[in-house]
């Protein structure tokens, strides 16, 4: 499972304030440590995924060091229905392969949370028969739960990081006219002007993600993203890949059965927003598939 993305944006966002966004996760529950960073797991590929490590493994602790944590932060799409085993064998690994020390004797407590952006998940299990059991309890929390109003007051305040405001167009209301002036006005208090940007960049990153691009993308049509050139890259691939899908779609209706797999392996192999846009203006224009390949190549 390759990450796309919104996974990629998520982690990206995950590490703008760690600590931050790792508190209101956990909340209501009291998360009395520090964050010590993020551990090295190059060497533990995510079970399913050969080629991925988790890269948001956080390391906490008290701050004399004592009792570490190692906490994987994995974040999907859509709920994972293998979830439980995969983050299972993971933890496994992670307590067996890691440790906070070179003492041999030492070893990290472990725990993961799970952020869904989309859905409702199903991560935690409790097996039991007889006298055995098989128990995994993660945090887990589904963004279209959590009411946009209630954490943009927290935000306000101060009882939640701002961290937190990239995600807000993914929960309930998060499409609000109301919801989008609030935000602009809790987020243009970040002093930091390279977070202004990138709370605003994947907050159209993750409105996408719920459906609600539109009135987010108005609403931020003046917003400073000059700042963020990898969050914008983002964006433009989520152009790209939906310029792709309106031309093939437009092929197959004015030439069925559609696009020969030369002229779809090209149209696919696109990145540019703005060549699609010409290319499909140019399959409205033409008479025939063979006028359509011409302007492609002209």
């Amino acid at each position: 499972m390759t990450q796309n993305r919104f996974d990629q944006a998520s982690r990206y966002a995950a590490k703008l304030d760690p600590f931050g966004l790792l508190v209101w996760l956990f909340a209501p529950e009291p998360l009395p440590l520090t964050f010590r960073g993020w551990l090295d797991t190059r060497t533990l590929p995510f079970p399913g995924d050969p080629d991925r490590t988790c890269d948001t493994v956080a390391w906490l602790a008290q701050p004399d060091g004592n009792e570490p944590w190692a906490v994987p932060l994995e974040f999907s799409l859509e709920p994972d229905a293998t979830m439980f085993g995969r983050m299972l064998v993971y933890l496994g690994r992670l307590w067996l392969e890691r440790r906070p020390t070179t003492d041999e004797a030492g070893r990290f407590q472990v725990v993961a949370a799970v952020v869904n952006l989309t859905g409702q998940g199903q991560a935690s299990r409790d097996m039991q028969l007889g006298g055995g059991r098989t128990c995994l309890q993660v945090v887990e929390r589904d963004m279209q739960d959590k009411v946009a109003e209630a954490v943009l007051a927290g935000i306000a305040a101060g009882q939640i990081a701002r961290c937190v405001l990239p995600w807000v167009p993914l929960m309930r209301g998060g499409g609000d006219s109301g919801i989008l002036e609030r935000w602009k006005e809790l987020a243009v208090l970040e002093p930091d002007a390279r977070h202004r940007s990138d709370y605003g960049g994947l907050a159209l990153v993750f409105a996408e993600a719920a459906g609600r691009e539109q009135p987010w993308k108005e609403a931020l049509k003046e917003w400073n993203m000059v700042e963020s050139q990898v969050v914008l890259e983002w964006i433009n691939q989520g152009k790209a890949s939906s310029r792709v899908e309106d031309l093939l779609r437009l092929l197959q209706k004015r030439f069925p059965p559609g696009a020969p797999a030369d002229v779809t392996a090209a149209i696919k192999a696109s990145k540019d927003p703005e060549q699609l846009s010409r290319w499909f203006d140019a399959a409205l224009d033409a008479a025939t598939l063979d006028d359509f390949r011409k302007a492609m190549n002209a």
